[in-house]
């Protein structure tokens, strides 16, 4: 991540202080004010029927947040569509996309799931149930209100929850606070690095903006590694060893965490901005950094690195399978899923 940004990503956090940081917050919190009045009208657009929503004819489930990314939308969205196929039906997913590196993502942990990539995603609801799909799942949909759905899931990071409270940019927070209220089922997030205190505290602080909403609790659970070829290696193997760990996410320090709570030893890092595209001269920097440490990047950096000369490296990449695992609360979550979303679809 450069420097500029990195700096930015403070302020709007309040982790930067000083005179520059201080006119720089004035500013971007004027600029918020202006993004809350775009957020307001096109919520009393929805409100109010002034905008119409589409009713598809099955049932469909959004996934998404309040705030800029970390959450683990993508993981919970294959933790759904597993879940669902259990079940008996033929869940599809709905996303926008950034380029098609997520939608490569959830192709290679959902075989068995179609997945519709763009930007119009009622066109892409109707072309799922053209497909005899029989429920929908929208991927980072909770401002997405074009939709009308059946379960409207909202993850919270269990440390950032809502940041400073401020809309983007001042903030991280993509509407305010209060719209939790529009959730049916909460799910916080990154529960392993809270203490029975802190999951209380969150708990009363969604009951306040959330009133009567069921709150859930979730970690990403590292699975297993595989090397560039596809060789499946297990989590022992990080045990005890100095690791390089290298990603390009909104969270690099929950990374981190994860490789240390699997044993790993976290001796080098090599950080990139969210959504971040990777050339050659990222590789370069990775191997002069890494040295000739184990390297650990996470499938969504591994997917971004495909068809890239990754000589220098290759023999050190190794990729960190997760997957999103509820740790308190899941059979009330289950039974409010299946019950919102129950004789809607065939």
């Amino acid at each position: 991540m450069t420097s500029f940004k990195l700096y930015m990503l403070g302020v709007m956090k309040d982790e930067r202080g000083g005179a520059l940081a201080g006119a720089l917050k004035c500013i971007l919190l004027a600029l918020s004010w202006i993004y809350a009045l775009a957020v307001s009208v096109v919520d009393k657009a929805y409100a109010s029927g002034f905008r119409r929503t589409y009713k598809s004819p099955v049932p469909v489930v959004s996934v998404g947040n309040l705030t800029l990314g970390g959450t683990g939308k993508t993981p919970f969205t294959v933790l759904l569509a597993d879940h669902f196929r259990e079940e008996g039906r033929r869940p599809a997913v709905l996303i926008r996309g950034y380029g098609y590196d997520e939608h490569r993502l959830l192709r290679d942990e959902l075989p068995d799931t179609p997945v519709f990539t763009g930007k119009n995603r009622v066109r892409s609801a109707m072309e799922a149930s053209r497909e005899d799909r029989n429920i929908l799942i929208l991927d980072d949909g909770y401002q997405h209100r074009k939709i009308r759905r059946d379960a409207n899931i909202l993850l919270v990071d269990g440390e950032e929850m809502f940041g400073n409270g401020f809309l983007f940019p001042r903030g991280v927070l993509r509407e305010p606070a209060g719209s939790a209220g529009r959730a049916d089922l909460i799910v916080v997030t990154k529960s392993d690095r809270m203490e029975e205190a802190d999951k209380e505290k969150v708990t009363g602080i969604l009951e306040k903006f959330a009133p009567g909403k069921p709150v859930s609790f979730a970690r990403h659970l590292p699975r297993f590694l595989t090397d560039v070829t596809g060789e499946v290696s297990s989590l022992e193997t990080l045990k005890g060893q100095d690791i390089c760990a290298v990603c390009g996410i909104a969270d690099p320090a929950y990374f981190g965490f994860t490789l240390e709570e699997a044993g790993a030893r976290v001796a080098g890092r090599v950080v990139f901005e969210d959504h971040h595209r990777y050339g050659r001269k990222d590789i370069d920097h990775i191997a002069a950094v890494c040295g000739g440490m184990k390297i650990v990047i996470t499938k969504k950096d591994h997917v971004k690195m495909q068809g890239l000369d990754l000589s220098g490296i290759e023999d050190k990449l190794f990729i960190l399978h997760i997957a999103m695992d509820l740790t308190e609360g899941k059979e009330k979550f289950i039974a409010g899923l299946d019950s919102l979303v129950s004789g809607t679809g065939s």
